[in-house]
């Protein structure tokens, strides 16, 4: 069962609410757990139309590599075999089913356009309504705007380009050489994938590492949580250390592959001609398809308040708290640790800002 979408009430009895959460993916979710544990009167308001429309609206195959017992909220179980890697669509009915569970207030189709304090207050205005609060916190995600590299030439028009958010299996592309760009965990899926109908080249900035997704006969998730490396501080000498090291491929399909030439290794792109694409090392070849496998970037237009954001447009916090009083962020890419951006971690960082809620 879905949460209903609220309405708001009308001008004169508008509610005020102690917080708002922008988004209600898991960051978002698990900040509404502690808020519903300490009685707030609060609201979880999403752009989409249903909860877990993110993770439904990624590539078909995708499984998560962390197992099962490691991808859980606080307060309810994800219901999987330990040592299972879920798929993409558990993670969504999961989270659907989390909501419903603790009756989480939860406003969807909510696109948030701006957010304001004139005074005391936030007013959050969405593409329909406008809403009040003492204290917001932004959990919208690190995965915001897809990036895609420009260069000083464009590829060919008949060149099939994706971004990796906008890819859903093999059926897309045509028929003959695909490149995949950048060699993150996505990229690497989606090349090992691809390389079952395709023929694929991978072009990357470095050479890949690889950790397989067990040591000892446990998994490496077991081992970064027992040893707390998954929970460094990024300023810590260990948090240094992780981050350095924060471009590991899990599993060792892709390194097989490679190994055994079934996909191409190219170095870094510096440009196109028509068809073909140009390479640092001086080689260029000719390519069907294009997947770029290059991130997302953070993208707060709607967040307008004076010293909530740095001048490259990124959030300024320290461990997810602003400097902007009543306002905070959840959900960020190392925001306190590795774990900050995977369920994992969602619900310590949000036990941590309930902390400092008024």
């Amino acid at each position: 069962m879905q949460p209903e979408s609220q309405t708001l009430p009308p001008q004169e009895q508008q509610t005020v609410y102690d917080v708002i959460v922008i988004g209600a993916g898991q960051a978002g979710l698990a900040m509404g757990y502690y808020l519903h544990l300490q009685q707030k009167n609060f609201l979880l308001v999403e752009a989409a139309s249903q909860l877990g429309q993110s993770w439904r609206n990624r590539y078909d195959s995708l499984r998560l590599f962390t197992p099962a017992e490691y991808c859980q909220l606080p307060g309810l179980p994800l219901l999987l075999p330990e040592g299972y890697y879920p798929t993409k669509d558990e993670i969504a009915d999961y989270l659907k089913q989390y909501a419903n569970h603790f009756k989480l207030p939860v406003a969807l189709g909510q696109k948030v356009v701006q957010v304001t304090k004139p005074d005391d207050l936030f007013y959050i205005q969405t593409t329909s309504q406008t809403f009040q609060a003492r204290q917001v916190v932004i959990a919208t995600s690190p995965f915001q705007t897809p990036f895609v590299p420009v260069y000083l030439t464009a590829p060919s028009e008949r060149m099939v380009q994706l971004h990796s958010s906008q890819y859903r299996n093999p059926a897309q592309l045509s028929a003959g050489k695909v490149l995949v760009v950048g060699a993150g965990n996505s990229g690497a899926q989606i090349a090992v994938e691809l390389a079952k109908t395709h023929e694929v080249h991978l072009s990357v900035k470095k050479e890949p590492k690889f950790s397989g997704l067990r040591k000892l006969g446990k998994s490496v998730f077991w081992w970064a949580t027992k040893t707390g490396a998954i929970y460094a501080s990024p300023t810590s000498l260990f948090g240094k250390k992780v981050l350095m090291n924060n471009d590991v491929i899990y599993g060792r399909e892709l390194e097989k592959l490679l190994q055994n030439k079934q996909i191409t290794l190219r170095p870094e792109i510096t440009g196109f001609h028509q068809q073909e694409v140009l390479f640092k090392n001086g080689t260029q070849t000719s390519f069907n398809s294009i997947v770029w496998a290059t991130g997302f970037r953070p993208n707060y237009p709607w967040l307008q308040i004076p010293g909530a954001l740095a001048a490259n447009g990124q959030p300024v916090h320290v461990q997810g708290v602003s400097p902007v009083e009543g306002l905070f962020y959840l959900g960020l890419s190392w925001q306190r640790s590795r774990s900050s951006a995977l369920l994992l971690g969602a619900g310590r960082d949000a036990r941590f800002i309930a902390q400092h809620l008024a």
